[in-house]
């Protein structure tokens, strides 16, 4: 990461070597450790957004706080990919097309790159075919952002199973994030109701998109919506049990038994929390 984007990426080793001040006056976005966070007694004007690292996890909320550096990596990817695209924008309305250019390549190089290296970082045996990645992510399109209830629940329902899930209530974001992962992840969408029909065809058409859940009331008839929580659950929980014992299947077949005993047994796993709810 710190190679594709050297300019951006500032690599702290040890906490005694951090300094708020030595930071540059400019954007920043902090990947922390929970340890770390507890020492800050405040977060200076130029930092955005602050990702922890959890080693606590019961207060892991998947939006501040998550459960594995990997979840921290996707984060990262992200960040990085707004920040170029950012930049790239600022100078084309400003009418600088050559700096503005410039940024782009770097943007389709840094895209380029990262997908190679999630899918270095994640295949498990360089010896086998591993052209069906195992990556999984649950996100839900809210069209606001606020304290769910049942949001929170269907997090800490799936969030041991999944890769990861994630909430968004930025529809320009999310697309940014589909761009970032279009070939090696596996989204299973849960979108709100209120969403134009337009915008819910147009996920439906993507190929790494395999279920588009709409939730909640609408006042448009949608034979397609789901308006209550339990069936929400049980929709998501028998499409993720297809998709996992696809996947066992597909390793079984590749030979590899380690990634396939995986894959069945998160199926397994899903087949008892369906009677949770």
């Amino acid at each position: 990461m710190c190679s594709l984007a050297k300019d951006s990426i500032l690599n702290f080793e040890n906490d005694s070597d951090f300094d708020f001040d030595k930071l540059p006056k400019k954007t920043t976005i902090l990947f922390v450790s929970s340890k770390f966070v507890a020492t800050m007694k405040s977060k200076p004007d130029q930092v955005e957004k602050v990702f922890i690292l959890e080693e606590d996890k019961s207060r892991v909320d998947n939006q501040e706080r998550f459960a594995t550096g990997k979840d921290l990596i996707f984060l990262l990817a992200d960040a990085i990919y707004r920040c170029y695209n950012k930049e790239a924008k600022a100078y084309s309305e400003s009418g600088d097309m050559s700096s503005a250019n410039r940024k782009k390549e770097e943007v389709n190089r840094i895209h380029s790159e990262l997908k190679k290296t999630h899918q270095r970082f994640f295949r498990r045996d360089t010896t086998i075919n591993t052209s069906t990645s195992t990556l999984t992510r649950v996100i839900w399109l809210k069209s606001k952002l606020e304290d769910d209830v049942e949001m929170k629940r269907l997090i800490n329902l799936f969030d041991e199973i999944v890769s990861s899930f994630s909430v968004f209530a930025n529809l320009s974001d999310f697309r940014e994030c589909l761009h970032e992962y279009e070939t090696f992840v596996h989204i299973f969408l849960i979108i709100d109701a209120d969403y134009d029909d337009l915008v819910v065809a147009d996920f439906h058409k993507r190929s790494n998109i395999k279920i588009v859940c709409r939730y909640g009331q609408s006042s448009s008839k949608n034979e397609t919506t789901i308006d209550n929580y339990p069936e929400l659950c049980l929709h998501l929980t028998h499409d993720l049990i297809t998709h996992y014992n696809k996947l066992g299947t597909d390793y079984s077949t590749k030979k590899d038994a380690t990634t396939a005993k995986e894959m069945f047994t998160k199926a397994h796993k899903l087949c008892k929390k369906g009677l949770e709810f």
